[in-house]
């Protein structure tokens, strides 16, 4: 007679979400299953009046992007399109959505303005 032992092993790995998921961009692959206009309802209902959609013409397997309009007061569409064009719409396969986190830094340097002697410039 044999005795058989049966067992299991379980990984966990999860993170709180947030709402919506996406919180730059969302390139939408042509054909992608849900529909842009039923993506782009979603989104609204979720987070209204924070994204835009942008129609991508030209390309192979992108359709558009659902983009935060915040990110659009720092980058012109153009700017952020031609970024997504070399570097991310290659990879995009038809029917697929892919999140883009897109990080944007500002920097201004050589900031000029006049110094006053004898004036105080402490904070009060």
């Amino acid at each position: 007679m044999q005795i058989s032992e049966t067992s299991f092993v379980v990984d966990l790995d999860f993170e709180a979400i947030k709402l919506p998921p996406v919180t730059d961009i969302l390139v939408l692959g042509k054909k992608v299953p849900q529909g842009k206009m039923g993506v782009l309802h979603s989104f609204q209902l979720i987070s209204p009046d924070s994204f835009e959609m942008i129609e991508v013409e030209g390309e192979r397997n992108v359709e558009a992007i659902i983009i935060s309009k915040s990110l659009l007061t720092k980058l012109r569409k153009e700017q952020v399109l031609d970024i997504l064009s070399e570097y991310v719409f290659p990879y995009v396969a038809r029917g697929e959505s892919i999140k883009v986190n897109f990080d944007v830094h500002i920097f201004q340097r050589n900031i000029k303005g006049e110094l006053h002697a004898g004036e105080d410039v402490s904070p009060n």
